[in-house]
């Protein structure tokens, strides 16, 4: 059976009904709240411009880096909650089909039409976003980029292929890394995230 992201969605959805009075959610074994992406943006592009533009690729690394430590404990919660065993477990007749399990939970979460255009087990992952909040805004904000801005979806990406290959959690963290080859904030058509080994 072939994951069906639209279930997934669903689930994600109807639990995110279930929040406490600070906006909490607890779902799929983690704690989500609802988030403005404009002050996440905000946050990430003024730390990048504080540091300066001799340190432009530290800040991003920084960024990139704390990105894939969140995706990582994340996911790592995702895949042990009692939701995922029910919803998604079942589906799931390969390893590699957790990754479409975590891109349909992302969708879920808003961070992007996350589509995997290639995975080669143990070595290669790219993933294609055409409504990246971080690139959108980005290009609104500050005109064309000269480099990729989706700190956060690179890091997830590379933080996907850690969950499945890299080691025992919470070894595994930092095994791959990726690359943001494409991306709409610097006038490209989609964003493009290729994680591999370091």
């Amino acid at each position: 059976m072939p994951i069906d992201g639209t279930k997934i969605i669903h689930a994600v959805m109807e639990g995110s009904r279930i929040r406490d009075a600070k906006g909490i959610i607890p779902l799929f074994g983690v704690y989500l709240s609802i988030f403005f992406v404009p002050y996440y943006n905000r946050v990430s592009f003024e730390f990048e411009k504080k540091m300066g533009k001799d340190q432009d690729v530290e800040a991003a690394s920084l960024l990139i880096e704390a990105a894939q430590e969140c995706g990582y404990a994340t996911f790592h919660g995702i895949q042990n909650s009692w939701e995922w065993q029910e919803i998604v477990e079942p589906m799931i007749e390969k390893r590699e089909d957790q990754i479409f399990g975590f891109t349909a939970v992302a969708l879920a979460f808003g961070w992007g039409d996350m589509e995997v255009r290639e995975l080669v087990p143990n070595e290669r992952l790219l993933i294609r976003v055409t409504d990246s909040y971080e690139a959108a805004r980005y290009a609104e904000d500050h005109g064309p980029a000269t480099s990729g801005k989706c700190y956060m979806l690179r890091g997830v990406t590379a933080a996907f292929m850690d969950l499945l290959y890299g080691g025992i959690y919470p070894e595994g963290l930092f095994t791959f890394s990726a690359e943001e080859s494409c991306c709409r904030a610097k006038g490209d058509q989609c964003c493009e995230f290729l994680a591999q080994k370091r």
